[in-house]
């Protein structure tokens, strides 16, 4: 047998077989939230329509995956509820905001949000943020109803560089690496995800809150105490109420957070100074990181920093069935050659 023959042969089984393990999968973060927890400040409840089916707005899981060309930002429901309105992002009823501050040092940052009233601690300022909305009209949120990156105050609407999909009740959006900065050091990136319930039609495309609810508001005292229904009260009237029903982060020193702190978190409003709530109120302690680059990066901590384990995802068993079919197709193709 010619043994040029015989190692092309080889070679053709040995592509055949084996491109899945090219597909491999880096999951860098990987957050559980608490299921049930969809109530804000902690007295929230859904509007009364029923299409607001219970667990639209409860997170209970966020990942963020390194997929070579690629970031994947994913988000999974308790139950997405589907697609109602017909959104062609493929939902209808979530507004996810992502606000990422990265380990890069004087770059512009901002403390706002884009109509969740709410504010960040400054070490939680962020950088970029990715609102992902049902996809309606051609320009980005708030301006007009696409998914959208907003960078250094400029926006980048949904298009070949951020990418929709739905997976059961995951959301995911996958981001073009050419468009973001420091995605070597994602595992020290501090990350703020808000859950909100959008509206086409309401203030920066998100629901608001009514101190009663109604079919298409949020119900600000649901689950709320006297003393609650008062303050939440005055907090709508102010305009400065949280329009966020979930909340999850990964930074130094949170990765996730529980339901106190939530509830707390988002209930720091004050009233009286007319002060929207902090995320996250406390005081904070800088710690330094080390980063790729292998710059010193001051961010902020309060405990000991984990370190972050990097998986590979391969699909083991459709890779060996495809090596197997390679090499079975690489000696039917020696066998013709030598017939």
């Amino acid at each position: 047998m010619n043994i040029g023959r015989f190692l092309l042969a080889v070679i053709l089984a040995i592509i055949l077989g084996v491109p899945v393990l090219s597909h491999a999968q880096r999951v860098i973060v990987d957050i559980s939230d608490p299921e049930a927890d969809d109530r804000g400040p902690g007295y929230y409840g859904y509007p009364a329509n029923p299409v607001f089916k219970p667990g639209v707005f409860d997170l209970i899981r966020f990942q963020v995956v390194d997929e070579g060309k690629y970031v994947a930002f994913k988000f999974t429901f308790k139950d997405l509820g589907g697609n109602p309105w017909g959104g062609p992002n493929g939902f209808s009823l979530q507004s996810i905001h992502v606000y990422v501050r990265t380990t890069q040092t004087g770059l512009p940052s901002r403390t706002d949000t884009l109509g969740l009233n709410i504010v960040f601690h400054p070490l939680f300022a962020w950088h970029f943020a990715i609102i992902i909305v049902p996809g309606w009209e051609e320009k980005v949120v708030p301006e007009g109803q696409r998914s959208g990156i907003y960078y250094y105050g400029r926006s980048i609407v949904q298009d070949d560089v951020l990418r929709i999909i739905i997976e059961g009740d995951t959301i995911i959006a996958r981001v073009d690496k050419d468009i973001l900065i420091d995605v070597e050091n994602i595992a020290s990136w501090t990350i703020v995800v808000a859950i909100a319930s959008y509206d086409g039609f309401g203030p920066n495309r998100v629901r608001p809150v009514g101190p009663t609810g109604g079919e298409w508001v949020l119900n600000g005292t649901r689950y709320a105490t006297p003393e609650q229904r008062t303050k939440i009260a005055k907090a709508i009237a102010a305009g400065i109420e949280p329009r966020v029903l979930d909340l999850t982060t990964y930074s130094p020193q949170y990765k996730g957070v529980d339901v106190a702190t939530q509830y707390r978190w988002l209930d720091s409003f004050n009233v009286d100074l007319n002060l929207m709530a902090m995320i996250p109120p406390v005081e904070l302690k800088p710690v330094t990181i080390t980063a790729v680059t292998t710059e010193t990066k001051t961010e902020i901590k309060t405990e000991t920093l984990p370190v972050t384990t990097a998986i590979t995802q391969i699909n083991w068993p459709i890779s060996i069935v495809l090596l197997i079919v390679g090499l079975i197709v690489g000696a039917i193709v020696v066998r013709f050659i030598f017939r």
